[in-house]
């Protein structure tokens, strides 16, 4: 009963905490309940916080059983990557979890690096400015970062792809940025996700609340970028219903209910087929 009763409470101060949290930019911010499932899909990783204390769960996927837990000081959670509720910050081969503070709410960034296997806090991190987790090499020890670039605008929230390293606690000069349009200002928000099975390469797809789309190619061990623009002009990317994202092989597939509207080959970047998406409308549910 008293568990029950503390983790009301948490989860009180969590959504709170999300409500606060940065609602229009590059990030979608954290996750308090859905967790993020470790490799092999046995375990989920649960952050629960009271803006005081952030308390790490395992839990048996199966079961529901909990498995470990820890408390940490500060108020942490698992980043979410997409605004279709996937979530980040556990490295492929899952001896790194990285936990965030929420981007937007403060002028500091704070990051926490635990071991999950043991519990065990590994490293922390303080960074001024307004920063978003966004994804990891596959040991964890580069972690790719979107640091929000100035006051928001009518377009959107800029901001620039960071990559900060682990073992040198720096992060690398310059940003991520596709070397065939190394001006062009990264704006959107990220729909969907799909991930190699290495790890090494992260697809993200973008939509622009001006409408249009593309889908951001990230190398998280060589650290670069391509962007891949959809051929989606004057189509409201953010309020398409039923969007689909898997890769299959080199080809990423982008579809709306189940069927196919969009083809990229993962090797030469290129949009190999595409079909114009179904607008959302009344008679439409997401």
């Amino acid at each position: 009963m008293r568990r029950t009763l503390a983790l009301a409470t948490i989860l009180g101060a969590c959504w709170a905490a999300l409500a606060a949290a940065d609602g229009g930019g590059p990030s979608p911010g954290l996750d308090y309940g859905n967790g993020v499932v470790a490799p092999g899909g046995k375990l989920r990783y649960l952050a629960l916080t009271n803006q005081r204390t952030t308390l790490l769960e395992s839990v048996v996927v199966r079961s529901g059983k909990v498995s470990g837990a820890r408390y940490f000081k500060g108020a942490f959670g698992i980043p979410l990557v997409t605004y279709g509720g996937e979530t980040g910050g556990l490295a492929r081969n899952g001896r790194r979890l990285v936990l965030a503070t929420a981007p937007g709410v403060s002028k500091v960034t704070r990051f926490l690096v635990v071991d999950p296997r043991r519990f065990r806090l590994v490293d922390r991190l303080k960074l001024q400015g307004t920063y978003a987790f966004d994804a990891l090499s596959p040991d964890g020890s580069i972690m790719y970062l979107l640091q929000y670039m100035g006051s928001p605008t009518a377009t959107g929230q800029r901001y620039a792809v960071r990559a900060f390293n682990w073992k040198t606690k720096t992060l690398y000069p310059g940003s991520i940025v596709d070397r065939r349009e190394p001006d062009e200002a990264m704006s959107g928000q990220p729909l969907r996700r799909a991930t190699s099975r290495d790890g090494v390469s992260v697809y993200t797809l973008y939509g622009r609340p001006e409408g249009g789309a593309f889908v951001h190619a990230l190398d998280t061990v060589h650290r670069r970028a391509r962007c891949i623009d959809l051929p989606w002009d004057g189509v409201g990317a953010l309020a398409l219903p039923g969007l689909g994202f898997r890769l299959t092989g080199h080809r990423l597939v982008l579809t709306q209910r189940r069927a196919p509207i969009a083809t990229v080959d993962t090797r030469t970047f290129r949009v190999r087929s595409y079909r114009l998406p179904l607008e959302a409308s009344p008679l439409i549910p997401r």
